[in-house]
C-alpha cells in the first residue's frame, strides 16, 4: 500500500524512556528521505555507485542506534501483522544487525556454557552472503 502525499500518516518515535510510540502527522522529510532511498535502490539495482558527498554533520551515532530500533520496531510489529513473511522479517532484522554491528558493536550472544559468541559467526556469515552476492552480480551500494 502507498500513501498519497497529502494523507497523514502514523511513525514510530523513540522518546528519552527507550519506548517506542505511535504519532500521526503530516511528515513531508519521510517522504523526501523515502524517495531518496528508492533513488538508492534504483541506482544498487543498475549497479552503479551513488555519489558520495561529504560528511553533514546532522546525524550523530544514538541518532544511528535509535534509527536502527525503530525499524527493528516496524519490521517486528510487520512480521506480527502477517503483513510480511516471518522469514523476510527474520532477513530484514539480521541485515539491520549488520548496521548495528557497524555503527556501535553488539553485546554478545553467550552461548550456554559462555565461551561462545554466537554473534561472531552470525555476523560473518551475513556479511560474507553480502560480499558474494555483490561479487556475483557487481552491484554497488
Amino acid at each position: 500500500m502507498f500513501i498519497q502525499v497529502s494523507e497523514v500518516r502514523t511513525r514510530n518515535v523513540s522518546t528519552a524512556t527507550g519506548r517506542v510510540i505511535h504519532v500521526s502527522e503530516p511528515v513531508a522529510a519521510d517522504e523526501r528521505l523515502y524517495a531518496a532511498m528508492r533513488r538508492l535502490m534504483v541506482v544498487y539495482a543498475d549497479r552503479q555507485t551513488s555519489e558520495i558527498p561529504g560528511p553533514r554533520g546532522v546525524v550523530k551515532r544514538q541518532d544511528a542506534l535509535d534509527a536502527v530500533i525503530q525499524l527493528a520496531a516496524v519490521v517486528d510489529e510487520a512480521v506480527h501483522t502477517g503483513a510480511i513473511p516471518v522469514d523476510r522479517g527474520m532477513h530484514a532484522a539480521a541485515m539491520l544487525m549488520v548496521l548495528r554491528e557497524f555503527v556501535q558493536p553488539l553485546p554478545p550472544d553467550w552461548d550456554g556454557d559462555g565461551c561462545t559468541d554466537y554473534l561472531n559467526d552470525d555476523l560473518a556469515m551475513m556479511v560474507t552472503a553480502l560480499r558474494e552476492a555483490r561479487r556475483a552480480t557487481g552491484q554497488k551500494g
